[in-house]
């Protein structure tokens, strides 16, 4: 669960309400998060890694840009990104606009957001646009004051039960869905490139690192022995 957003905005707060303790520093100062911070809750049965990061913004620290380029790394990595937003601040539009800046780095694929509007404490009425917004849930919190805290924590597992296969399968452990991610990966790259007619010798790369990152998780697969197979089957040569 990566939380992202503009700098001050309530990252670190949200991040020690959902855990429970003061796990991050939190401060007036922008940019206080110079790296990610990250620890794991049990939350309905679901075991859920949450990572604070640096606020998205362009900066001219050293130090700052590169939290801020390892933000976009979690990013890409995370399964849930919940974008915080400074509720007092930030318009529907502003979010909106936001929203179609992550897009862009992550075109085609799966875009699991949910949108926090933080400080609500301090809002007289919710902002505009954002109950007709039904294309990303919308909740509002004070991470501050702890308020609606726990509508993150139901949306979250309700998200994790939906995302079961039919057979209630579901991938917990984070070393094994790292391993199956990179192994679609490659699968996709295989298919496309077999699509696109690409020689079969040049596609033995990711063959063999998808069978390495599905070794990961078996411990049983010999990439040599599966490519033999492979080969023999389909009569593409070697």
């Amino acid at each position: 669960m990566a939380i992202i957003g503009k700098p001050n905005v309530g990252k670190s707060t949200l991040l020690n309400a959902i855990l429970n303790e003061e796990k991050a520093i939190v401060s007036e100062i922008p940019g206080t998060t110079r790296d990610a911070i990250e620890d794991t809750i049990v939350i309905g049965g679901y075991s859920f890694r949450f990572i604070d990061t640096a606020g998205l913004r362009a900066s001219e620290d050293v130090i700052e840009t590169i939290g801020i380029e390892r933000t976009w790394e979690k990013i890409g990595e995370a399964s849930i990104i919940l974008y915080v937003f400074d509720a007092t601040e930030q318009s529907f539009e502003d979010v909106t606009i936001a929203i179609s800046e992550l897009k862009k780095p992550n075109e085609g694929n799966p875009f699991n957001l949910v949108l926090i509007g933080n400080k609500a404490d301090k809002l007289k009425k919710l902002p505009k646009g954002f109950k007709e917004f039904v294309e990303y849930e919308t909740i509002f919190v004070s991470g501050k004051r702890k308020e609606n805290i726990h509508l993150i924590a139901e949306h979250l597992v309700e998200v994790v039960r939906k995302s079961k296969t039919s057979d209630g399968t579901i991938v917990s452990n984070t070393r094994h869905y790292d391993s199956l991610k990179h192994a679609h990966e490659s699968i996709v790259t295989i298919r496309q490139g077999l699509q696109d007619g690409v020689s079969p010798d040049l596609l033995t790369v990711d063959i063999h690192r998808a069978l390495y990152h599905l070794g990961e998780i078996t411990g049983v697969i010999t990439t040599d022995e599966i490519l033999g197979a492979i080969f023999s089957r389909f009569c593409v040569g070697k």
